[in-house]
């Protein structure tokens, strides 16, 4: 092998990386098919793409209604060190139902950022959530690069019926073992249940059933091939209160779990050794432990397996020429099935490496004789981080060729191997992971490790490189109680199994701080994962071509791009674009737009939620032109269903107790914290605001100012944010749905038991519809809610409801009968079309001209989403042992610290107050240096009665 050792700095790290390639064979060759050319490539690609890779740190794993998320953002490139291509960050909170519910930005300054979101009551429901963080850059790599988070949000109450749920498939039956009890797991006795069998789109079975006095039920029903078991729910409702409970089912048919074979390097060649991995994943998303025996296609046994875990194994085996194999596995439960292992090609090459040696990796590569070559060289290339860290050319004229790479030249993370051919074209793949347990050195001193009931506790954090020397960097601190925090959700990831190992790979992974336990299977599972996961960021099409121009834009700075056109829709150039904002920041800017019609205005102070942009596109002579003026907004990626991310459970079936302590004690929690936020001694009742009506201005209700059953103001509708109008009155109005009414056969939009019509400025939208004689099913329905859906919440000042015979008889009388004789629809005369069957949502535009109503051409009214201001965690303070007489501090997360910066000494201090529970406190403290090296640490204090 002939290898030449060079200097390379890699951009943002504190070290260089020494880069092997043969030099003699780079002269000897063209620049278009050396080895150089393809790290020139990647380099090209690189600097023309560089990634970003997403860390939030969360205050806790789950959650209540009501409760507050705290986060803090740790924001990098692919070396680790910050990126400073975004200057701020992207977060969608994702319903169950796959609806982006808030979207969210927040500010990054240095690849950092601190936010919260509030589980407000009026917008979630219980159930399942995600959180997704990205910037706008990251979206040029595709949602599979994104952070995200999963969790449960549990109603804060104690109505909840806890469900103890057991369910088991076997020819083509489910059994299903219920048992039903109280919050206190109390029998809730007899109950007469509706049972709906259900995956949130179609019901597949109903049925009736009646449960022991213990709570318990058993059921038995078919489940037939075509219905898919993924999201499957057993929906109760008790026909004494029409109480409801969902029951996901967790079922793993044998026919739906699925099992995949992946050869290293990325094939299996005849009579070369392959080492298989493979992984088995449920319905669920989670992995299945199975176990199997590989046969020929005589049915002759080859080698036995098992998975390691997480539903992932590994066997060898050498293919012999000519045969075909299989695989029979072994389900959990005893079932079968039966898996085809990948074609055996009869040409190629095998790319083994083995990561057990201390220093080095032991690579080896196997090739057919048609492979073998005395004149051609093939070449063998590493990445790390963004970096290509080793490249060697040798000679292909044996059966195998052995060597080994030192792991010196890499940095820690996932090193990603390619074989090259003489032409340079990609042969085989192999990801190992390199650790120097280089990592950060994190330790807290809480002095004693027992402390009493609202004791002040300090904490000393010390921060030092694996040489041992002090280290300035910033760190997020999380305290929760083991009580009611299950400790071991909390360990399942960390910054370092996030930046350097999940955001490297392809998928979902369940556990990825579990691989680097001291476990005596993490080294091994950690290798099979690297063997069945694949690598993101790179496709090889993209690197060796001209890599694709990004689609999205970097945001290193907040600014408002555009564009002028005239009537023909063509760039106007040199036009005036004047800039005025509105609310508590007063701006004033202009500038011309560029050949290309194109303007940007830079250099803005923080965006507030009241802020609002006047465009204006302006001639010489100052006067508004009569052309189109128009703003690159970045609208929020579809809330896209990644099918490897499994669902949470409930937290009420099959309840863990020390989630269950905790939903019990969060709404006591919940009710008595903002009257402690008032002071000491204040126990305030909730607050109820008694007022006159709001008015909404320049509204044309009919019924006069103030007269309507609900209304939503300006302010109302500002913090909703950058949504359509339908979608605001979704979120805003109290009973609007759409379904069909009583005497209707179409779907339409509803309030409580209502058909609506809509009036914009007291025009009826449906004055305009325009009955088709070949009508298409829902066409009035879907008119409607296009006019809905082209209006924003920027256009709209105030929206009443008007529900009530006082508010909709002026209504009915102008409306009805003239789209009666307009439109040949229903009126109130007409039977079973009576006024009683219609409500009214009368909304107010700014522009004030009804449905249809343009802007001028030359103006463009622009309300950005605004940058959200992150709250300050509040805690309650003893500083006196007596304070808040009566009151029972129940705090689930006991302390959140976000910015806790070390000095020059690598030291911080910080302190907490107790809560009065006696139980163990887990502290997560966890950050970065921001150049390449992160940290983390976990620590428990006990509080007792008696101090040591």
């Amino acid at each position: 092998m002939n290898i030449l050792l060079r200097k390379r700095k890699v951009t943002n790290l504190l070290f260089f990386l020494p880069l092997l390639f043969l030099s003699t064979y780079a002269k000897a060759q063209s620049s278009t098919s050396s080895p150089q050319s393809v790290v020139d490539k990647i380099d090209h690609y690189n600097e023309n793409l560089p990634g970003e890779r997403l860390y939030l740190h969360f205050d806790k794993p789950y959650y209540t209604i009501g409760d507050t998320v705290w986060f803090k953002v740790y924001l990098v490139n692919s070396t680790i060190a910050y990126s400073p291509l975004s200057s701020r960050i992207y977060v969608d909170l994702i319903s169950d139902s796959n609806k982006v519910i808030q979207h969210f930005i927040f500010p990054v300054s240095l690849g950092l950022a601190v936010g919260n979101i509030y589980l407000d009551e009026k917008l979630l429901h219980e159930g399942a959530y995600t959180i997704r963080a990205y910037t706008n850059w990251m979206r040029n790599f595709g949602a599979g690069q994104f952070f995200y988070s999963n969790f449960y949000v549990a109603s804060s109450g104690n109505n909840t019926l806890l469900i103890n749920s057991n369910s088991s498939f076997a020819a083509n039956k489910v059994k299903v073992d219920l048992k039903f009890s109280g919050i206190e797991k109390q029998p809730t006795g007899i109950r007469d249940l509706q049972l709906r069998l259900t995956d949130d789109k179609k019901t597949f079975n109903r049925n009736n059933a009646q449960t022991l006095a213990d709570g318990s039920l058993n059921l038995n029903f078919d489940l037939p091939d075509n219905i898919p078991v993924k999201n499957l729910t057993l929906v109760t409702q008790d026909k004494k209160d029409n109480t409801i409970e969902k029951i996901p089912l967790q079922i793993n048919r044998p026919s739906d779990v699925d099992v995949q074979f992946m050869p290293e390097s990325g094939q299996m060649v005849e009579l070369l050794p392959a080492h298989i991995g493979f992984k088995a994943i449920g319905e669920d998303g989670k992995g299945v432990a199975i176990k199997g025996i590989l046969i020929d296609k005589e049915n002759n046994e080859q080698v036995n397996f098992k998975s390691v875990h997480d539903g992932m194994g590994v066997f060898d085996f050498v293919p012999q020429p000519g045969e075909a194999y299989a695989a029979k596995i072994t389900l959990p439960d005893g079932e079968m099935k039966t898996v085809n292992i990948p074609e055996i090609k009869n040409s190629g090459t095998v790319l083994k490496i083995k990561n057990t040696l201390p220093d080095s990796l032991e690579v080896s590569i196997f090739s057919t004789k048609d492979m073998q070559n005395t004149t051609n060289d093939y070449t063998i290339m590493g990445q790390t981080r963004g970096s290509v860290c080793y490249a060697a050319t040798f000679k292909l004229n044996r059966d195998i060729v052995n060597f080994k790479i030192p792991k010196s030249l890499f940095p820690t993370g996932v090193a990603h191997f390619t074989l090259f051919d003489a032409k340079n074209q990609p042969l085989n793949e192999r990801l190992s992971f390199i650790n120097h347990n280089d990592n950060l050195k994190v330790e807290i001193n809480a002095g004693p490790t027992l402390y009493a009931p609202r004791d002040s506790i300090p904490l000393h954090i010390t921060v030092k490189d694996s040489k041992g020397n002090p280290v300035v960097g910033s760190f997020s601190l999380a305290i929760t109680d083991d009580g009611q925090i299950n400790k071991a959700d909390i360990d399942k990831t960390n910054i370092f199994a996030q930046l350097l190992l999940a955001s490297d790979l392809k998928g979902y992974i369940e556990d990825p701080a579990w691989y680097f336990t001291p476990n005596n299977n993490a080294a091994k599972a950690l290798d099979i994962l690297l063997l069945t996961q694949g690598w993101v960021g790179y496709n090889w099409k993209d690197i060796l071509n001209e890599p694709a121009q990004p689609t999205f834009a970097a945001e290193p700075e907040y600014v408002i791009s555009g564009r002028v056109n005239n009537l023909l829709n063509k760039p106007m150039s040199n036009s005036r674009v004047i800039l005025v904002s509105t609310g508590k920041v007063k701006l004033y800017k202009d500038t011309v737009t560029n050949i290309a019609g194109q303007f940007l205005f830079k250099n803005f102070p923080p965006i507030t939620d009241s802020t609002t942009f006047v465009l204006e596109a302006r001639k010489d002579k100052g006067r508004i032109i009569n052309a189109g003026i128009s703003v690159d907004e970045n609208k929020t990626p579809p809330a896209v269903v990644l099918p490897y991310f499994p669902v949470p459970i409930p937290w009420y079936i099959n309840s863990d107790s020390t989630v269950l302590n905790y939903v019990k004690k969060s709404a006591d929690y919940h009710d008595v914290t903002e009257d402690l936020k008032n002071g000491p001694g204040s126990h305030l009742l909730k607050t109820v605001n008694i007022r006159g009506k709001a008015i909404i201005k320049d509204s044309k209700n009919l019924n006069g100012l103030g007269n309507y059953d609900q209304a939503i103001t300006q302010n109302d509708i500002e913090k909703a944010g950058k949504i359509s109008l339908l979608k605001l009155i979704e979120q805003k109005v109290n009973g609007f749905h759409d379904g069909y009414g009583p005497k209707g056969k179409g779907l339409t939009f509803m309030l409580k038991d209502k058909k609506v019509h809509f009036s914009i400025d007291a025009i009826d939208i449906d004055r305009f519809y325009e009955k088709s004689d070949n009508p298409v099913p829902d066409d009035h329905y879907n008119y409607q809610k296009d006019i809905l859906e082209y209006f924003t919440a920027e256009d709209i000042t105030g929206i009443e409801v008007l529900y009530n015979p006082q508010y909709t008889a002026l209504y009915n009388d102008k409306n009805l009968p003239a789209l009666y004789d307009d439109q040949n629809l229903p009126t109130a005369t007409m039977p079973g079309s009576g006024s009683d069957l219609t409500a009214y949502i009368e909304i107010t535009t700014r522009s004030g001209q009804g449905p249809y109503a343009n802007s001028p051409k030359g103006i463009y009214v622009y309300r950005p989403a605004p940058v959200i201001i992150p709250a300050q965690f509040y805690t309650p303070r003893y500083p006196v042992k007596n304070m808040y007489p009566g009151f029972t501090d129940l705090r689930s997360t006991i302390h959140w610290e976000p910015n806790i910066v070390t000095n020059k000494n690598g030291e911080a201090n910080t302190f907490f107050y107790a809560a009065d529970p006696l139980t163990t406190y887990t502290l997560i403290l966890q950050g970065a240096d921001l150049n390449g090296s992160v940290g983390y640490t976990t620590q428990e204090i006990t509080i007792t009665n008696k101090k040591q």
